[in-house]
């Protein structure tokens, strides 16, 4: 999916504007590592946000089975990509990085980069492990902002 707009920035966050915004799986340690990684190479146009911040999701009308199979970015223009797009769309403005980023779209290697990123996403829990159950959660809260299973 892509291109696909959003209301933004979220009334709950009206500091975003002009900023791209990531959101990631905050309970997996794997996700968090690189999301502040995302961060750092993207610089500041691009600010990270655990998807589990209360009622964000809602307020940009993603679904949260959407947001937990792969991460998305809320371009500063409203738009939405997920997954490995998502990573290409947020590096778009670095120099160097951008530039190869277009690679993606290259036919075949979208194809073979979106699987890498969807088997990864989808054994991030069994490669990684969660923060909550190692503790690593902000003041251990995590637990509170998780939806219990349906």
């Amino acid at each position: 999916m892509a291109k696909q707009k959003v209301p933004y920035p979220p009334p709950s966050c009206p500091e975003l504007t002009g900023r791209d915004l990531l959101l990631f799986d905050g309970e997996c340690r794997f996700c968090r590592a690189q999301s502040d990684r995302l961060q750092r190479w993207a610089g500041n146009r691009l600010t990270t946000r655990p998807l589990q911040q209360e009622g964000l999701l809602e307020e940009l009308g993603i679904p949260f089975d959407e947001a937990m199979a792969a991460m998305q970015l809320v371009t500063a223009q409203g738009s939405r990509h997920q997954g490995l797009e998502a990573v290409v769309v947020a590096l778009r403005h670095r120099p160097v990085l951008g530039w190869l980023c277009k690679l993606y779209y290259l036919p075949g290697l979208r194809q073979l980069g979106d699987l890498g990123y969807r088997l990864v996403a989808r054994y991030r829990y069994a490669l990684w492990g969660r923060a909550v159950a190692r503790g690593e959660c902000d003041g251990g809260t995590c637990h509170l902002h998780l939806r219990p299973p349906s």
